[in-house]
């Protein structure tokens, strides 16, 4: 079943297991942006390539769903920052991943999935070093800011009794 070979996937690290999942035809909806999805199994391989690289390994925990729609839930960890992730799947007639969508949290994770994706992939996508760099330092300020802003800017908000 392609769904549990995700997961295994996932847990494994196992790019050919995650590729063998999905369709020719598969697209993965960025939890960061929508102005661009990754399309075909040679850009989700790239994206999978440096998911592999960068997060420490990804475990579905839960999973519901039958048919060709299913949902999984899962943590993992990158830039030493825990992320929560649902992901949505569909399936094709052939039981094969047609597309998945992504959705992470808490903000911290969601700045540090930016700042440890977005180079890595300019990088294996042959961009200049410059452009890897300056990926690097637009993401800095905001992993910066919503780690902060989760251990300090929160309690501001919260009532008084529960410093």
């Amino acid at each position: 079943m392609s769904v549990e070979d995700f997961r295994e996937a996932g847990r494994t690290k196992n790019i050919e297991l995650a590729l063998s999942a999905c369709s020719d035809d598969v697209v993965v909806h960025s939890p960061l942006t929508d102005t661009t999805s990754f399309r075909g199994q040679a850009e989700v391989r790239q994206l999978f390539d440096a998911v592999y690289e960068r997060f420490e390994r990804i475990d579905y925990h839960d999973v519901i769903g039958g048919g060709d729609d299913w949902v999984l839930f899962g943590t993992t960890s990158v830039g030493g920052q825990q992320v929560d992730e649902t992901l949505r799947v569909r399936l094709d007639e052939h039981g094969k991943i047609a597309e998945l969508t992504l959705y992470m949290r808490p903000l911290p994770a969601l700045a540090a999935v930016m700042s440890a994706l977005g180079p890595a992939l300019a990088r294996r996508n042959g961009r200049s070093v410059l452009t890897v760099a300056a990926l690097r330092l637009m993401a800095a300020p905001l992993v910066a800011g919503t780690r902060f802003g989760d251990r300090t800017g929160v309690r501001m908000a919260l009532p008084r009794s529960r410093d």
